[in-house]
């Protein structure tokens, strides 16, 4: 007996130690992953769509005047958003062009640099927030969790397609990312958890007005409710200290603008937010709901189906982990919002992406075969299609000076185009292709780690247009291709006199015809 019971021990700590270290190849991968998703196509390249070029507008207006309180575009203050984004991109693109030579990185692509700074705080806090978020009572977090939620909000088509796109809504993501997290330990830590809670409320509320508070306000006053008011004082001690924290950042802008013109204060606060979200509640019609709920379903992909299966395979989860509750309360209040207020617009789901993210980690141990391996082999066949088509025209390009004759594709891309050597980019894109092919020989098929072939995939396919971004910017420039908002959702943005007209929402397409990418 002694001796099965040596050998049990012996068998836990071995399983322990097997554990650990896949742990910690799994966070190694992550990083590397999520390193790689943020630097390429972050630079190098013009506004992609009107929402960029409004953007590089305000900015430039503050670099040049120096007024960070009211930035300017065409001559007209930009209001239909606080400045918080625009203040970071021209304090980084100015920290840039003082300490980076131009021949490293231009002087009109270091504001730029604020996007990516926002993109590894969302990816930082959605792992910390889900690591809170699925740790039980006993303070024992689900293994692997942080870096799973990293994996599944990179490999989400709207993360994808909005993430390095020079927009408020990336500066929202963060702040909602950061609160969701203080708002998983209310309970454990008050603090600390109102410090996060409060100062990612603020962040959410200077980046695109009211629509991140409103929906963190939602959920932190329906939390306790749920559980019957369970832990009540030290949850209410933590939303105290969240609401101390985020004064700073809600009145001292606001007060700013209300010194420099009353009328811009009532402009932005009541026209542009507090009015407009009043009045902008609609149901719409069945036409428009259909084309809420294709945006939805393709935007959120594959995290919302992997957070259903996560609370199918895990019903207690939303009892049993405070996180989880917060995490779907912020998702369905969020995008309730978004769908039946005209003051939103689609973009603003790229922030209720992280709770979604976050659910699905905690159940990706959990999920059938049944379910991993045909996901496995749909990541192979489409990331390995797409690594062969890209992959071969570089190389066409390399040897032969020119586009491969392709029927039809002078209609997308310029046929005078000739080869760039960029070989930072080449050798990314070169190790993300074999991290791929080594993820996809050594994960088995059937097993959990069969899944990673599509966030590296996703990765993997981002650096090899990349690869191709000099081919993409002459496209661009010509008005053959542009990056714009598939056409559901362009018909959800605001009509003009809401807080943002079409031309000025982020992601919004231009005007002037085009192929979309």
């Amino acid at each position: 007996m002694a001796n099965t019971a040596k050998k049990s021990a012996d068998g836990d700590a071995s399983a322990a130690k097997t554990s650990q270290r896949n742990d910690s190849w799994l966070w190694v991968l992550t990083l590397l992953l999520a390193g790689a998703f943020v630097v390429a196509g972050l630079i190098g390249h013009q506004p992609w769509t009107q929402g960029e070029a409004y953007s590089e507008a305000a900015v430039g207006s503050i670099q040049e005047t120096g007024d960070y309180v009211v930035p300017e575009v065409d001559g007209q203050p930009a209001l239909a958003s606080p400045p918080l984004y625009y203040i970071t991109a021209a304090a980084v693109g100015k920290a840039a062009a003082d300490y980076l030579p131009p021949q490293l990185l231009a002087a009109d692509q270091a504001p730029r640099l604020a996007t990516g700074l926002f993109l590894a705080l969302t990816l930082l806090f959605t792992a910390l927030f889900a690591r809170a978020a699925w740790r039980s009572g006993d303070d024992v977090a689900v293994p692997a969790v942080g870096s799973v939620a990293v994996l599944v909000l990179i490999g989400t088509l709207g993360f994808v397609w909005f993430g390095h796109d020079m927009i408020t809504d990336t500066a929202l993501m963060a702040g909602m990312a950061m609160a969701l997290y203080g708002l998983a330990m209310l309970t454990r830590k008050p603090l600390i958890a109102g410090l996060w809670l409060g100062t990612g409320a603020g962040i959410a509320f200077l980046s695109t007005g009211l629509f991140g508070p409103v929906v963190l306000l939602v959920a932190a006053l329906l939390m306790p409710i749920i559980v019957l008011f369970h832990n009540f004082g030290r949850y209410l001690k933590g939303f105290l200290a969240a609401l101390l924290f985020a004064l700073p950042w809600l009145i001292i802008w606001p007060w700013l603008l209300y010194q420099r013109d009353p009328q811009l204060y009532e402009q932005f606060l009541f026209t542009n937010n507090i009015d407009l979200f009043r009045e902008g509640f609609t149901l719409g019609t069945p036409q428009s709901q259909l084309q809420w709920l294709w945006v939805f379903l393709s935007m959120a992909f594959p995290a919302w189906l992997l957070a259903v299966l996560t609370l199918v395979l895990r019903p207690g989860a939303l009892f049993g982990f405070a996180g989880v509750r917060a995490a779907v309360i912020v998702a369905v209040a969020g995008w309730a919002l978004v769908v039946t207020n005209e003051a939103t617009t689609a973009v603003h789901g790229l922030a209720l992406l992280v709770p979604l993210a976050v659910i699905a980690a905690g159940g990706i141990q959990r999920l059938p075969r049944l379910f991993i391996w045909p996901v496995h082999w749909l990541s192979v066949v489409l990331f390995g299609g797409i690594a062969v088509a890209l992959w071969g025209a570089w190389i066409w390009l390399l040897y032969q000076g020119s586009p491969p004759p392709v029927e039809g594709l002078d209609n997308y891309l310029p046929m005078d185009y000739g080869f760039h050597w960029q070989p930072a980019v080449y050798v990314t894109a070169a190790a993300l292709t074999v991290i791929w092919l080594w993820l996809v020989m050594r994960a088995r098929s059937s097993r959990p780690a069969g899944l990673l072939a599509w966030p590296a995939g996703v990765v993997m396919a981002w650096s090899l247009l990349a690869l191709h971004q000099p081919w993409l910017n002459a496209a661009i420039d010509e008005g053959k291709l542009q990056k714009a908002v598939p056409a559901e959702v362009t018909e959800l943005l605001p009509k003009a006199g809401g807080a943002a007209t079409a031309a000025e929402a982020p992601g919004a397409a231009a005007a002037a015809p085009a192929t979309t990418m």
